[in-house]
Parts: structure tokens; C-alpha cells; sequence
């Protein structure tokens, strides 16, 4: 088999891999970038939740500052695409930077001021974000090559990985030494970062043909044309369904976790980043597990077993009396909040018709976005009634019984892999090291990036165990629990 090259613009080809993709300067400018962007996104979350509780010691005040973080997307979500589509995508990149920066930079004087005020600033930097994804994916297209783009996709999917175990941790230790503020300054100052790398690119211009003019009519239509073919897809319409029971509990759980654990089981600010972190962990090991073993599972126990499982991990959280045991739900959460949103992710992209996935994806994140600003609200409001552990197992009770009824009203969600041949699972890496490969990477590539995966959790356990020996004991425990259970689903023949 050969190996896959890149073509950047006018720049030499070399083989693809991480090391050969950041030879490109455009590459490198736009992943450095957002790595130094994803990093003060994690300072920015843990920031605004615990100052927030901090205040007002109130889960529906954290409920409200989580909920305005995403009604961006609700507002714009499609009408971003659009723009994106038609305008130069550099633009609104360094735009939304520049924007996002000097409003993150105004949240710690805000907060004091007016919490209002603070929720109204979110909502802003909330629909800046709404802008800027799409534009930051589309931009991947233009800086590598067709060929390159799963290595490309890896290597920001890694990245973000990497910043979701290091950044909350980093942010509980800074926030417990220097204050809140000191975190959304740093969080302010990685956008300006950001806005210089983008500001350095080269990115194609738009097609002065492609401007054409921007209506609601347009902008609907698009719309439309995705719903109505979730519609008439049996299996595109249950999962479309299932967005509002099952996402209920992750979205409702990003609000309620921050006074759980301050309030309910009472862990200090550097504790409450450890146990952030922890979710990224599970989030690695589960990623690992679907790309050695993936392609033996049927995809609807993936998915429908990853959604149960985070159920029964949240209703767990909810029970939590202390650290370790807030580690361990966490780690949980994680780990099976992946199984369904990869399994998910997956199967969507092979069914969907190429020209349709735009479509079909934004009005899924238009969906999944009404539930992430409801959902605190709700349970926000609930915990304020009854208390907050109570409204965090309700929430994990209303989600697994939603979700239940939604499968059994749309059997398909259960049969439409059961004939599946093996072939047809294409999950990505079959084995541990050395087994078949992506074709994207030769051997020793794949040998590489796998060695290097294990090799950081080893390092992460290491440190956990230098630094609190009983949760790092307690953590290979869970792993060597996690095993256990595959060994069974393997003997039971739940797994080929």
C-alpha cells in the first residue's frame, strides 16, 4: 500500500501524519490556534460555573449561565452555516475572535456588577461561537487535502481530548491560587492568540459568484430540506427523537454537577477540576475501546448501551457522598457519553447522503441546542425545589424512561444492524499495537499513535497515584470492573 500524500497550496508533499500535516503553515497556525482556544474554553467553564454558585449558591443561577452558553446556536445555528457558505470564512474567524476576547475579557467586571449582565455577555460570546465552528470546519478543507482530511480530524479530535483532561485541572489549581478572574483573562487572551494564527493563514477567497443574497426564505428552506428527510427516514427519525430524552440528562447534568459537588458533597475548587478532568479521561479510554473492539459490537448496543450506561452513571453522581466517588461517576459519565455519541456520529455519516448532511446536521444541532437551554433551566428550577440530588437521579429517571419509550415506539432503533455482517461495522483501529490499521496511516504510524495514547494515560495514572494513591487505586479498579464486563458481553455473546 502506498502512502497517502499532502498537497497544501504551493507547499511540498509529505507523508501523512501529524508531523507531515504541521509542515503546512496554514495547518499548523489554525490546530496551534485552537489548541490554545480549547485550553481557555475549559478555564472559561470551570470560571464561570463556580463564581456563579460562588454568588448566589443556587443551582438555578448556574443553571441560567450554563443554559446561556448555548442559545447562540438555538438563535443562529442556521443562519452561521449559511454565512459561512457564502462569505470568506477568515473573516468571520478573526472576527468572532476579536469579539469573543474583549467579551470574555468584560465577564469578571460584569459579574460583579450584575449577574444579568454577565448572562447577557454569554449569551453573546454564545452566538460569536455559533459563528465560528462552522467557519473553523470549513477551513480544515482548505488547509489540507482531501486525502488528509481523517488525519486532520484526528489531530484536532486529540487535541481537544488533550485540553479536556489537562484544562479543568489546571483551572481548579489556578482558581484556588489566583481567583475566578484570573482564569476568564487568560481565556480572553488564548482567543486574541487565536485571532493572530488565523490572521497569519492563507485561506482561498470566496467565489464572489457564491455571495448570494441571505434571506429567511433560503435559510428555512435549507432547513426543511433536512427535517424532511429525517422524516422519512425510519432510523433518521429515532434518532432524531431520541436527541430529546437522551440529551435531556447530559445537557441538565452541566448545570447541576457544579452544585453537587460544592454544595452536596462539598469539594474545593481544585477537587472540582480533578473531577472535570476525570470525564476527559473517560472519554479517552472509551475512544480506544470502540477503535480496538468497535467493529465486533453492533452499533445499536453501542449506542443504546452507551445512552443506559450514562443514565445509570448520572443516577450514581446523584447519590455521590465523596471525592473519590464523584471521580469514579465521572469517569463513567464520560466513558459512556462517548460510546453513544461516536456510535452515533458513525452511523450517521454512512447513511446519510452526502449532499444532505449539512442539512441533516444543522437541524440536529438545532434540536440538540433546544435541549441544552432547556434542560438546566428545567432541572436548574427542580433542584431549587425538591434539592439537588434529588433533581439530579430525577433527571436520570426521566431520561432512561424517555428514552426507553422512544425506542419502543421506533423498533428500528434495535433491528437495523442485526443482519449486519462484520465487514459492515467500520469503526477505526482493530487492535491494541500491532494489528490491521487505518488505511490513512501506515504500520508504524498506527504503532506510534497508540503507543502514545496508552503512554499518556499511564503517565496521567502515575501522577494520580504519586498525588492521591487511594483514587488512583480505585481507578484501576473501575478499569480492571470495565474489563471484566467485556470479558462477560464477549462470553455471552453480546460481541462476536
Amino acid at each position: 500500500m502506498s502512502t497517502p500524500v499532502l498537497a497544501v497550496g504551493n507547499e511540498e508533499t509529505h507523508p501523512v501524519g501529524f508531523l507531515s500535516l504541521a509542515r503546512g503553515r496554514n495547518f499548523r497556525l489554525l490546530w496551534a490556534g485552537q489548541l490554545v482556544s480549547e485550553l481557555g474554553n475549559r478555564f472559561h467553564w470551570i470560571a464561570v460555573s463556580l463564581w456563579v454558585f460562588s454568588l448566589t449558591h443556587s443551582a438555578a443561577a448556574v443553571s441560567l449561565a450554563i443554559s446561556s452558553m448555548f442559545v447562540g446556536s438555538l438563535i443562529v445555528g442556521l443562519w452561521a452555516g449559511v454565512f459561512v457558505d457564502r462569505f470568506t470564512g477568515k473573516a468571520i474567524l478573526i472576527v468572532s475572535d476579536i469579539v469573543r476576547a474583549f467579551l470574555v475579557a468584560l465577564l469578571p467586571q460584569l459579574i460583579v456588577v450584575d449577574l444579568r449582565l454577565a448572562y447577557a455577555d454569554l449569551v453573546i460570546i454564545s452566538i460569536a461561537t455559533a459563528f465560528f465552528r462552522p467557519a473553523m470546519f470549513a477551513a480544515i478543507p482548505q488547509v489540507v487535502s482531501r486525502r488528509a482530511l481523517m488525519s486532520a480530524n484526528s489531530a484536532f479530535s486529540a487535541m481537544d481530548t488533550g485540553t479536556e483532561i489537562l484544562g479543568p485541572a489546571v483551572a481548579g489549581v489556578l482558581a484556588a491560587a489566583y481567583g475566578y478572574a484570573s482564569l476568564l483573562y487568560i481565556d480572553a487572551t488564548t482567543y486574541a492568540i487565536s485571532a493572530l494564527c488565523i490572521l497569519g493563514m492563507t485561506l482561498a477567497e470566496r467565489n464572489p459568484g457564491d455571495r448570494r443574497e441571505i434571506d429567511v426564505q433560503s435559510v428555512w428552506r435549507a432547513a426543511v430540506d433536512g427535517f424532511r428527510y429525517i422524516r422519512t427516514d425510519r432510523l433518521q427519525w429515532g434518532l432524531f427523537v431520541l436527541i430529546f430524552p437522551a440529551y435531556l440528562v447530559g445537557s441538565g447534568l452541566n448545570a447541576l454537577q457544579t452544585p453537587l459537588a460544592k454544595a452536596v458533597v462539598g469539594i474545593t475548587d481544585a477537587e472540582f477540576g480533578t473531577f472535570n478532568s476525570v470525564w476527559g479521561v473517560g472519554f479517552v479510554i472509551a475512544s480506544l475501546s470502540l477503535g480496538w473492539y468497535g467493529a465486533r459490537a453492533r452499533r445499536s448496543v453501542i449506542i443504546l448501551g452507551g445512552y443506559f450506561l450514562a443514565f445509570v452513571s448520572v443516577a450514581l453522581m446523584g447519590l455521590s457522598t465523596s471525592f473519590q466517588t464523584l471521580l469514579l461517576t465521572g469517569f463513567a459519565v464520560g466513558f459512556a457519553n462517548t460510546f453513544y455519541y461516536v456510535g452515533q456520529l458513525t452511523l450517521l455519516m454512512e447513511r446519510t447522503p452526502q449532499e444532505l448532511i449539512g442539512r441533516v446536521m444543522s437541524t440536529r444541532q438545532t434540536a440538540l441546542s433546544s435541549v441544552r437551554v432547556l434542560a438546566p433551566l428545567i432541572f436548574g428550577a427542580l433542584a431549587e425545589k425538591i434539592g439537588i440530588r434529588q433533581a439530579v437521579i430525577a433527571m436520570a429517571l426521566v431520561g432512561a424512561t424517555g428514552t426507553a419509550a422512544a425506542v419502543a415506539s421506533h423498533p428500528v432503533l434495535i433491528r437495523f444492524d442485526r443482519a449486519a455482517s462484520k465487514n459492515e461495522h467500520s469503526f477505526a483501529m482493530r487492535w491494541l499495537v500491532s494489528g490491521p490499521v487505518d488505511p490513512m496511516y501506515d504500520q508504524a504510524q498506527q504503532k506510534w499513535m497508540n503507543v502514545m495514547a496508552i503512554g499518556l494515560f499511564l503517565v496521567g495514572w502515575l501522577w494520580l497515584f504519586y498525588s492521591v494513591p487511594q483514587y488512583a487505586v480505585r481507578v484501576a479498579l473501575m478499569l480492571g470492573l470495565t474489563a471484566l464486563i467485556g470479558i462477560l458481553a464477549r462470553s455471552r455473546g453480546w460481541i462476536p
